[in-house]
């Protein structure tokens, strides 16, 4: 248990580092240069994705070299995340009038549980046996 509880607290840490250049982009796109929000909103998802990755295979999951078939993993979970959470920022934005970034924000957190096992069973495959087993 110990070893699953600092990965998840490493995956975390590597979130919130992402999180804050996703929105720092985020907000500099369409803050500063006038971008519309979504398309803001998924250069900003793009540069934390590729940073999580990064960081996460290095610093929570401890993955000795990157692999093309390992980024490809990450890159659908993340592509598919990508779609369903740009769909969501038009609902909170457009429809239910939440601040972009708050929304950004709201949605960050929702995903991050979501996204941990994802990465952990897909991109990254830790544990050996039963997958079900070594959550």
């Amino acid at each position: 248990m110990g070893d699953r509880l600092t990965q998840l607290l490493r995956f975390c840490a590597v979130g919130l580092t992402c999180l804050g250049l996703s929105l720092a982009v985020l907000s500099g796109l369409h803050g500063l240069a006038g971008l519309n929000y979504l398309l803001a909103y998924v250069a900003s998802f793009i540069a934390g994705s590729i940073a999580g990755y990064l960081l996460n295979a290095r610093f929570t999951f401890s993955v000795q070299s990157v692999s093309h078939t390992g980024a490809a993993r990450y890159m659908l979970v993340n592509a598919t995340l990508l779609c369903v959470n740009t769909a969501a920022l038009k609902l909170l934005v457009g429809g239910l009038h939440l601040w972009y970034i708050a929304a950004a924000i709201l949605l960050a957190a929702i995903n991050a549980p979501v996204s941990f096992l994802a990465q952990r069973l897909v991109t990254y495959r830790t544990g050996t046996g039963n997958r079900l087993q070594s959550l």
